[in-house]
């Protein structure tokens, strides 16, 4: 299994993991691999997951150049937005981590 399905959803749109609505009882879910994985990730976020990888990798950490190198291996963004934003990313990666 890539993903654990029995994972509890958040309350709220904005509840983080590790909040008390997210908290997991041992007792009623199986310890799996994968465990905070929620879903099998999807096309495009493997794609970001790899394009990062290899931005990291070349020592960029800095926000607006991951943004341009983004927006230059053409990566497209998660809203049908012409480009990556600094703003676009931030959200994009706060939703991944919920």
């Amino acid at each position: 299994m890539d993903h654990n399905p029995n994972l509890a959803r958040p309350r709220q749109a904005n509840d983080d993991k590790g909040s008390e609505a997210s908290i997991e009882h041992p007792d009623k879910v199986e310890n799996i691999c994968w465990q905070t994985r929620p879903a099998v990730p999807t096309a495009a976020e493997n794609a970001l997951a790899d394009a990062l990888q290899a931005i990291f990798g070349d020592d960029i950490q800095d926000l607006p150049q991951i943004v341009d190198r983004l927006n230059r291996m053409g990566l497209a963004a998660p809203d049908g937005a012409r480009a990556w934003t600094e703003a676009s990313l931030r959200a994009e990666l706060r939703r991944l981590g919920h």
